[in-house]
């Protein structure tokens, strides 16, 4: 990690596009947000395009904008992506998502500097640092993405190790999820976490931390308080089947914790009126 963050300290204020690799989960949107957010560009917009969550046939007005009535719905012009981002950073998460007849239009843009609206003719500067990213393997990879537009993108590779292979990094992270609700780890759950490979990476450990903290009462988090985490198990597994009382039980503890038992506030975030709230009160025996 040291060395990766090196390397990020080198490139953050030069204008290379930077491709970023690791698995789902380990932070490649956390990097492209610190890129940013420290580098020469910062103070500009961040334009985060998720490939693989907008429709192959949104996604060419999506990315260059149109002009009023390049087609039926086209009321107004609109600004695409692109345009959006100008002097700042534009963010493609999961590049491989990209249609192939997009692929070759992006290709252009960032060869070019230039695109233009759809249904415009005006040529428009593209003024951004690019950064990619994708959950697959280089090989993989180069299997859905045109050679040419990897080349383009792939100014500077930065691989973040999975979370099994810098297990030192887990009780630091875990600490820091767990002091944003106010709770403590004991010795035994803490080596539990520090065990556990993490297939999930840290978007696991935060979802296992943020689940432990929601339905533990106590101030501290046990063993007990975790999901099973090795194959094998029982125990810790049986712990954890709760019936549906009890786990709204819990919830609503929780949440009565975090609005101070202001009752009102409580049955508004429970979605449940006030009256309800009190009927559960009694029925759980919440003091």
């Amino acid at each position: 990690m040291r060395t990766l963050l090196q390397t990020v300290e080198k490139v953050l204020d030069h204008d290379v596009n930077l491709l970023l690799l690791g698995e789902s989960g380990s932070g490649k949107d956390f990097f492209a947000e610190a890129i940013h957010a420290c580098g020469n560009r910062r103070g500009k917009p961040l334009v985060k395009i998720d490939c693989a969550a907008i429709p192959a046939d949104l996604f060419e007005s999506e990315l260059f904008g149109y002009e009023k009535g390049t087609f039926t719905d086209a009321q107004s012009r609109k600004l695409g992506k692109l345009e959006t981002a100008s002097g700042g950073t534009i963010y493609f998460d999961d590049i491989a998502a990209l249609p192939p007849t997009l692929q070759a239009k992006l290709l252009r843009a960032i060869q070019e500097k230039r695109f233009t609206r759809l249904g415009g003719n005006q040529s428009i500067v593209l003024d951004g640092r690019v950064i990619s990213s994708s959950s697959m393997p280089v090989e993989e990879l180069l299997s859905g993405l045109r050679r040419d537009l990897f080349y383009r993108i792939n100014v500077v590779t930065l691989t973040i190790p999975p979370l099994r292979e810098r297990r030192e990094d887990i009780p630091r992270l875990a600490k820091t999820f767990l002091a944003r609700r106010k709770r403590g780890i004991d010795a035994e759950a803490m080596q539990m976490l520090a065990d556990y490979d993490w297939p999930g990476n840290v978007r696991e450990l935060r979802n296992v931390i943020e689940r432990a903290a929601l339905l533990e009462t106590a101030d501290v988090i046990t063993p007990a308080s975790l999901p099973p985490l090795n194959a094998g198990s029982i125990e810790t597994a049986a712990r954890q089947r709760w019936t549906l009382d009890e786990l709204e039980s819990r919830y609503i503890r929780e949440i009565l914790r975090e609005t101070k038992s202001n009752y009102s506030s409580a049955a508004k975030i429970l979605g449940i009126n006030r009256k309800t709230l009190l009927e559960k009160r009694r029925k759980y025996g919440i003091q």
